[in-house]
């Protein structure tokens, strides 16, 4: 299901949506059931997750929407705009879900069809499972 559980939860004050992200400000999901004692994080590669972001430096902006097993894609991209592999993912602002600019991972791929009105983008999520050893909550923005 693309989750995670925290050791923090209701007794210490954590609330559902709160962003989650890694001591160096990769974006990891956020907050979705939580109980007295510990919370479930939502990664940004479930499929319950969807967000606005946008290619870094550039006026590019797409829906990024998880795709389970740790897949995540960045969809919605404008035909006319150019996005190309190593291309750097962040979090934008628009939607109000996650705060802007945290970094979500790297263009991998670039599905581009002379009859789709969109263009899409596989991203390498920026963080690995397997590193999750402190994550941070973020309480307000």
């Amino acid at each position: 299901r693309d989750s995670l559980l925290l050791n923090k939860g209701e007794k210490d004050g954590i609330q559902e949506s709160l962003p989650v992200i890694t001591s160096g400000k990769v974006l990891v999901g956020r907050i979705g059931q939580v109980f007295e004692d510990y919370s479930e994080v939502i990664l940004i590669s479930s499929k319950e997750s969807s967000f606005e972001a946008k290619v870094a430096g550039q006026d590019i902006l797409g829906v990024a929407k998880g795709k389970g097993s740790l897949k995540l894609s960045l969809e919605l991209i404008a035909k006319e705009k150019t996005v190309v592999k190593g291309d750097l993912v962040v979090s934008s602002s628009l939607g109000g879900i996650f705060p802007q600019g945290l970094f979500v991972g790297e263009v991998k791929t670039v599905e581009k069809s002379d009859v789709e009105p969109f263009q899409a983008a596989e991203i390498t999520l920026g963080f690995a499972v397997s590193d999750l050893d402190k994550l941070f909550i973020i309480t307000g923005f």
